[in-house]
């Protein structure tokens, strides 16, 4: 009987050329900070880098759209408008169809009250948005602040161009 000739023992990576990896990673161009906070969120739903609002504060600054943080700050009955990242959205069947949201941009949360004529006017862009702009009333109830929308939109519908607020996936847990 003919016995088999056992392979030599290696390294798993033995042989691998560290000048081979150089030269791909130069074919391959840099990321930009914006485009890997955006691969973060995409593969990881997060980024410890940054967070993808913030790349496009000064855009949505520019067209009134406050951060939470200023938002939560102001007082009762002020009209503000956010945008956040839509975390989730909830419709309890003792609500009367009334939908909670919360979503989130560089600088905090937001507890969202969206009435069911609100969302019926609203397009399913903005229903389904990974990032939404609520537009609406400050309601504070001793600690807790709510943003009381009238208009909900679509960041990603209101920006024509590619951004971080255009390129994130839906990432939020539904329960309407």
């Amino acid at each position: 009987m003919q016995c088999l000739e056992q392979p030599a023992r290696r390294p798993l990576l033995a042989g691998l050329d560290d000048e081979e990896d150089e030269e791909a990673a130069d074919l391959l161009p840099a990321l930009s900070a914006e485009e890997e906070v955006v691969a973060d969120y995409r593969t990881a739903g997060l980024s410890l880098k940054a967070h993808p609002l913030q790349f496009d504060r000064d855009w949505l600054s520019a067209r009134g759209v406050a951060t939470i943080a200023e938002a939560v700050g102001r007082p009762e009955g002020r009209r503000v408008a956010v945008a956040g990242i839509v975390l989730t959205r909830q419709r309890p069947a003792t609500a009367k169809g009334t939908i909670f949201l919360t979503v989130e941009d560089e600088t905090g949360a937001a507890n969202i009250v969206v009435h069911p004529s609100v969302w019926e006017q609203a397009d399913l862009a903005a229903r389904r948005a990974a990032v939404l702009v609520v537009h609406g009333r400050i309601q504070r109830r001793g600690a807790v602040v709510h943003v009381v929308s009238t208009r909900l939109e679509s960041a990603a519908a209101l920006r024509p161009e590619t951004s971080a607020t255009t390129a994130l996936p839906r990432m939020s847990r539904d329960f309407c």
